[in-house]
């Protein structure tokens, strides 16, 4: 039987996720990935076990997961701002049921830490600096299931001392992200010296490198102060 530590990332083909994988690599770990799609070729990391699932479909998540592991960090999911009518259910099926599918089906064994990760859209339109005292604020069904993703955590730590964590990210950057997001077509548009959108720059960002970011998961997985 292996002593080497396994973490189990979900969403491990995506932005975040790729990088705590290569992480988790170097630190001699066993990773496994479970995401809808597969890596893309520069996000490929051979010695990682891909499992492509669905964790929105419990049938198909049971025969997929059946082995314990000592971290489980949850990248899964996609930020969505549309309004409930325009596809709001889905995306709290996305978020939140899956959730609870991959909490049912899970091994707890030997499971030392689950890691959430959340987002600054919990804090909602509430006025910066925002800190972890405040009152969640969802302003889409997309942060409101992020909301009830913590409280349901939050609930099995005091009730079943379940060792959840939850890392409410804000806009994360670096290498290998989505040509989409903020800061890659930022960039983009200055090289190829192309007009795009921006506010009028009143608004104030902290942006996270996301070696940092993962830094910060890595310490979750060990801090005991972090638990619940």
């Amino acid at each position: 039987m292996s002593l080497k530590k396994n973490i189990l990332i979900v969403g491990g083909t995506g932005f975040i996720g790729y990088h705590l994988a290569k992480h988790s690599l170097k630190k001699g770990w066993r990773v496994t990935s479970i995401s809808t799609n597969p890596p893309k070729k520069i996000r490929y990391l051979s010695k990682v076990k891909y499992i492509r699932c669905d964790i929105a479909d419990k049938k198909l998540l049971k025969r997929n997961i059946r082995e314990p592991f000592d971290y489980v960090v949850n990248l899964s999911g996609y930020i969505n701002h549309n309004l409930f009518l325009d596809g709001g259910r889905r995306l709290i099926e996305t978020h939140f049921i899956a959730l609870q599918n991959l909490l049912e089906i899970l091994p707890r064994g030997k499971l030392k830490r689950f890691v959430q990760i959340g987002s600054s859209d919990e804090y909602g339109n509430e006025k910066a600096p925002q800190h972890e005292e405040l009152r969640e604020q969802p302003i889409s069904p997309y942060s409101l299931a992020k909301v009830a993703s913590t409280h349901f955590l939050q609930m099995l730590h005091l009730t079943e001392n379940f060792p959840a964590v939850i890392l409410r990210l804000f806009l994360t950057y670096g290498p290998g992200q989505d040509i989409g997001r903020f800061i890659p077509q930022t960039i983009q548009g200055c090289l190829t010296d192309s007009t795009f959108p921006t506010s009028e720059g009143e608004q104030l960002r902290d942006f996270c490198y996301v070696e940092d970011t993962v830094r910060a998961i890595l310490q979750s997985l060990v801090v005991p102060e972090a638990v619940g």
